[in-house]
């Protein structure tokens, strides 16, 4: 016997297309005459904003690293992550529409962006590197603050298997 609140919950995710297993097309960023990206065409603005709004009240405890970072809104950084990696579709004002069908579902099943690596040269609270990893992308970062790293990685253990971190002491007099 389902409950109201787990059948709700289903209906909620099934309307959103919740883990929808996809693999969207990406585009090979070695190549000069590649063709664009999403996000170099158009963004779903007002849904990711939407979406920023009420994550932001709900104070998630992954990115609650400290009070010295800005804390960034990891839906913005998912949908930025999705619209950078995703080829634009031949009708380019698909694109966001595509972005923002495919922002719920689940992209590491099929490893389309498995190939990709995204490096974040100041970490800070982390949101690129989770969001990239739960993309199932690549992530590197560069800490130049120890303590930061610890308070990351404190925060982070799950994700511990998928995240390389390179950890640097900054030089004297900087």
């Amino acid at each position: 016997m389902v409950t109201k609140k787990e059948w709700l919950a289903q209906e909620v995710a099934k309307a959103v297309g919740a883990g929808k297993v996809v693999a969207l097309e990406t585009v090979d960023f070695n190549d000069p005459n590649r063709p664009k990206t999403c996000l170099e065409v158009d963004f779903p603005i007002l849904p990711v904003n939407q979406v920023a709004i009420i994550e932001g009240n709900a104070g998630k405890p992954i990115y609650q690293m400290s009070k010295w970072w800005a804390r960034r809104r990891s839906s913005v950084f998912r949908s930025m992550l999705i619209a950078a990696a995703t080829k634009a579709p031949e009708d380019l004002s698909h694109a966001a529409k595509l972005v923002w069908d495919d922002y719920y579902a689940n992209h590491q099943k099929r490893g389309a962006f498995k190939n990709l690596k995204v490096a974040d040269i100041f970490m800070g609270g982390g949101t690129t590197l989770v969001e990239g990893s739960r993309l199932g992308m690549h992530t590197i970062n560069k800490l130049l603050e120890a303590d930061g790293w610890r308070f990351f990685a404190e925060k982070n253990l799950p994700y511990k298997q998928t995240i390389k971190t390179l950890h640097t002491k900054p030089k004297p007099g900087r």
